[in-house]
């Protein structure tokens, strides 16, 4: 279950934001758990989302990630111990490794999919079909607002 932000006095739309994004990512985790992904629970599920479907370099994920090299490089460690990725050599830089999917891989972020639909469902009926599509409306716009203003 999410740990509720302490009271500070101080409500504002950060907290309610960041609170939100915890329950969606538990409620993601347990269907992740649920379809036999238990690592999806873990601190290294966190990189998935920006391994694309091609393989990214590991450097960038680092760069968007905004964690340590070392840090980055555990969590992909581990995925590859799971056998959840691999890395390769860069054909266009012979330092550099690429981190790509295996099938098992492929196989959760598939189920990661059917998962995210789930958990949207979820919250599209306690909102509402119109509050569930305004939010979402919002949301984009938030995001390509942040694009323009970094």
């Amino acid at each position: 279950m999410v740990k509720k932000i302490d009271d500070l006095s101080i409500d504002h739309i950060g907290w309610r934001l960041w609170d939100a994004a915890a329950i969606w990512k538990d409620r993601f985790a347990a269907e992740m758990i649920a379809a036999g992904h238990n690592w999806y629970a873990e601190a290294r599920s966190s990189v998935v989302p920006y391994i694309g479907p091609d393989g990214t370099r590991q450097s960038e994920i680092v760069a968007r990630m905004g964690l340590s090299k070392q840090a980055v490089q555990q969590l992909v460690v581990d995925l590859e111990k799971a056998e959840i990725v691999r890395r390769e050599s860069d054909p266009h830089d012979g330092r550099g490794k690429i981190v790509r999917f295996t099938d098992k891989g492929l196989t959760a972020v598939r189920d990661s999919a059917k998962a995210k639909r789930r958990v949207e469902a979820e919250l599209r009926e306690q909102l509402g079909d119109a509050d569930f599509k305004r939010l979402y409306e919002l949301l984009i716009r938030i995001g390509s607002e942040a694009e323009h203003h970094p």
